[in-house]
């Protein structure tokens, strides 16, 4: 399930550390760090775990971070203080005003984007952060020859994201054959990336430089290259071939994520002794609760041995550091080892510590769903309601509440708390469709459908608002007024082809999709 992600907010918000950046004026970097060393900048850092293995990594570089979660930025402050750091300094706030105050062109050696919310509905396109602005931005403060890498596990967000960068004439792809890596060994993992990683989900890594003053080029691929330092390997059998590739593949893992990937896959071809091995050496590079719990499962299920999982699910345990990490191991005890008292007693812990209203959807799902506890499950859920503050929270619980216990009296409380933290059109929009789906509550629906178009901007906003007019109530008039507003509002080639496909396949009406067909061609 999970919570939309939280949106930058123009509340000022300022810590007083040396190692945060309230930024009004471009800083000095070299007074800021006391050197003139390389500056490598992560835009939404999250909770900061991949900037600091980088801090850490690289003594000999700077860090900046930007993110608007004050949370995170909390968070990472501590960790920082804690570990006595130098070379990170923070920065709050929206970064598509921020880097311009922060670099002069040419300035930063380094820019990593990690997941970022993909926001995949087209309603809520202008809160993506991969835009051709953002891009072009990034491509004139970087060095020449300066990377840029990206990392989503969302096959849409990425393709969209490819062919911005793509067109961006001062960024060259690493990997021009496919676009993408699909791994990522030079560069830390975070626990949200081996999160992804470990359940079998995809990542796509796109990599780019800044070509030189003179557009050099010729970087070659790390596919291409690896091609050309292959050895020869057509003398050999299969079994053969399969043993270099699973050594190559040890050899290469950097970390518990990669070798617990590579005794999976020995285990499956049959070595159980290899991969006991292996699995052994990843045990010995675990570094935290999440990279313990997976190697447990796969021990416990490739190998049978329980034993050895349990020690490894305790270890897990003393290491866990939030709730979710509690809840994802007792969540595997339970199917794993059958052990629920187990199990129980670290859902309790998860219970205890929550740090948003998606730990504690996530958790009541998990008791519901391992130890069938609707008691427990409710007040999981009211708790939760007793953390809510924003429209997502209140929106994405209510949604919650509906679908897992079917409580429309509770949901629609919920929904009207929602409206009353409604900030635009899509806010407005998404919940109309709620109430009008889950509740059918038309004229609820109707009347926050009203505020909804009082609020709408841009075409894209009216596209949208007349489609789920459309589809949920069926007004054909107020649906033919909004999508007249759209297309007199449509600036841009993507905002009339979303136009004319809506009209074709909401409306029906194919002339007229035809005509702004025409004129998406003619702009």
């Amino acid at each position: 399930m999970g919570l939309m992600t939280a949106r930058p907010s123009s509340a000022k918000f300022v810590v007083e550390d040396s190692c945060f950046l309230d930024v009004e004026e471009r800083p000095d970097w070299q007074s800021q760090f006391g050197n003139n060393h390389r500056l490598k900048l992560e835009i939404g850092f999250g909770m900061g775990d991949f900037l600091i293995a980088m801090a850490v990594r690289e003594p000999q570089s700077n860090f900046i971070g930007i993110d608007f979660s004050q949370n995170g930025i909390l968070k990472l402050l501590a960790r920082i203080k804690n570990q006595q750091m130098n070379n990170i300094r923070v920065v709050y706030g929206d970064v598509r005003g921020k880097i311009p105050l922060l670099f002069q062109d040419g300035e930063l050696d380094t820019v990593y984007i990690n997941f970022p919310d993909p926001w995949p509905r087209k309603r809520h396109f202008k809160r993506r952060l991969i835009k051709p602005g953002l891009v072009k931005l990034v491509a004139q403060k970087l060095a020449p020859a300066g990377h840029v890498y990206l990392a989503t596990d969302s096959e849409p967000y990425a393709l969209e994201s490819l062919e911005y960068f793509n067109a961006e004439p001062l960024l060259q792809n690493v990997n021009p054959e496919s676009g993408f890596f699909a791994e990522r060994d030079h560069l830390p993992k975070t626990k949200y990336e081996k999160s992804f990683i470990y359940a079998g989900d995809k990542i796509h890594y796109l990599e780019y430089f800044r070509v030189g003053k003179n557009g050099e080029e010729g970087l070659l691929s790390g596919e291409e290259s690896d091609e050309l330092n292959q050895p020869e390997e057509k003398s050999m059998s299969n079994d053969e071939r399969l043993t270099k590739n699973f050594k190559d593949a040890e050899a290469r893992a950097n970390d518990a994520c990669d070798l617990k990937q590579v005794a999976d896959n020995l285990a499956d071809a049959g070595d159980k002794q290899w991969a006991k091995k292996v699995y052994r050496k990843a045990e010995d590079k675990a570094e935290d609760s999440l990279d313990l719990n997976w190697l447990a499962y796969s021990i416990s299920i490739a190998l049978g041995d329980k034993e050895w999982a349990g020690e490894l699910y305790k270890k897990a345990e003393d290491k866990a550091e939030n709730s979710l990490e509690f809840n994802w191991l007792a969540y595997s005890i339970a199917e794993t080892l059958g052990d629920k008292e187990w199990a129980k007693k670290v859902f309790q812990k998860a219970e205890n510590d929550p740090q948003n209203i998606r730990e504690l959807c996530d958790l009541a799902d998990s008791i519901a769903e391992t130890l069938g506890d609707k008691q427990w499950e409710i007040k999981v859920y009211k708790k939760a309601e007793g953390m809510a503050e924003g429209y997502s929270d209140f929106y994405e619980l209510a949604d919650n509440i509906y679908i897992k216990l079917r409580d429309k009296e509770w949901a629609g409380q919920l929904y009207k708390k929602a409206e009353d933290k409604a900030e635009d059109c899509s806010d407005f929009l998404g919940l109309a469709e709620s109430i009008g789906a889950k509740l059918d509550d038309k004229e609820w629906a109707k009347k926050v459908y009203g505020k909804a178009e009082s609020l709408a901007e841009n075409s894209g906003d009216y596209c949208e608002l007349a489609a789920s007019l459309c589809k949920n109530l069926g007004d054909e008039e107020w649906t033919i007024r909004l999508y007249k507003i759209a297309e007199g509002k449509a600036e841009e080639n993507y905002e009339l082809r979303w136009l004319a496909e809506s009209l074709g396949e909401k409306l029906g009406d194919k002339e007229w999709a035809k005509q702004v067909n025409k004129k998406a061609h003619a702009h």
